[in-house]
């Protein structure tokens, strides 16, 4: 990240048909340049974006504010629950994801050992707390601990075509963040049922994939009010000790309104009790109305 980050991202929305036939409804890719102090620089989109609207998020900080600037300057030009959309959303979480990739390659350069730190933000999240494992070892180190997760199953699930779109390798040095959501309709169209994932993986300079974090989401939504009537979260592979307690917070969903989810959790699943990144596959549940309504 030091020398500059390049972002490539792919989204599509897919109906399963009988036999496994797939439907490809919407689809769209972006390529984006983010240099320092996250600004971005360039970014290209397919669907193309209008020229103005590309302008309008050019030069911003791809941070807190970035996705506000997104639907300010789109309005009604794109559907918010357009797969480029979902991409546009997404760009701050990968450009903060990316910087364990710098994270990685420093230690590398520095014979294995972590690079001293400045002065970092407590108790955003579970992992972040103040009185938690990072938190304790960086007054202790002066340094951001590495997480060292485990090697990426040989499997991917990038080579289910049902599941998920072509995926290219993942070059040395470079990380990906990989998300899904599946919905279904259950109890004669009355009840949605959803599946979720995302995973964080980084290949490390001889190739090897290793698991940085890693949640799944179960769901059910009641079609007739689109209230969240179950949520339950599993954490697969997490950095810190502390991470696996946010799995909680999503009985605070049970109830609300699907569709509202994305301010729902943005305004209250906040501090100590969560994870970011879980919460940021909790935001993309308020898209379950619009998946659900593709397959009637």
């Amino acid at each position: 990240m030091s020398d500059g980050l390049e972002l490539s991202a792919a989204a599509r929305d897919v109906r399963l048909e009988g036999e496994g036939v797939i439907d490809v409804v919407a689809e769209a890719s972006l390529r984006a340049v983010v240099g320092s102090a996250r600004v971005l620089e360039h970014i290209v989109t397919d669907p193309a974006i209008p020229a103005e609207a590309a302008a309008g998020v050019t030069g911003r900080p791809v941070a807190a504010g970035f996705r506000a600037a997104v639907a300010a300057v789109l309005g009604d030009h794109e559907d918010d629950r357009s797969p480029l959309r979902l991409l546009l959303d997404d760009l701050p979480v990968a450009s903060l994801i990316a910087g364990y990739a710098d994270l990685y390659t420093r230690t590398d350069a520095a014979g294995g050992r972590p690079q001293p730190v400045g002065r970092v933000k407590a108790d955003i999240c579970a992992g972040w707390a103040s009185d938690a494992t990072m938190m304790r070892a960086i007054r202790r180190d002066g340094r951001i601990p590495v997480p060292l997760g485990p090697p990426a199953s040989t499997r991917e699930a990038g080579d289910d075509p049902r599941a998920w779109h072509r995926l290219d390798p993942v070059p040395a040095g470079a990380m990906r963040r990989r998300r899904r959501l599946d919905v279904g309709l259950d109890d004669g169209n009355d009840r949605v049922a959803v599946d979720a994932m995302f995973r964080d993986t980084h290949v490390d300079p001889g190739g090897d994939a290793t698991v940085l974090h890693e949640w799944s989401v179960t769901a059910a939504v009641d079609s007739s009010t689109w209230t969240v009537t179950e949520c339950r979260a599993t954490p697969h592979v997490l950095p810190w000790t502390e991470c696996p307690s946010a799995a909680a917070s999503t009985a605070r969903l049970v109830g609300r309104p699907v569709g509202a989810l994305r301010r729902v959790v943005g305004e209250e699943l906040r501090g100590t009790s969560v994870c970011t990144h879980l919460n940021d596959l909790l935001r993309a549940l308020s898209d379950v109305p619009h998946l659900a309504a593709l397959l009637r």
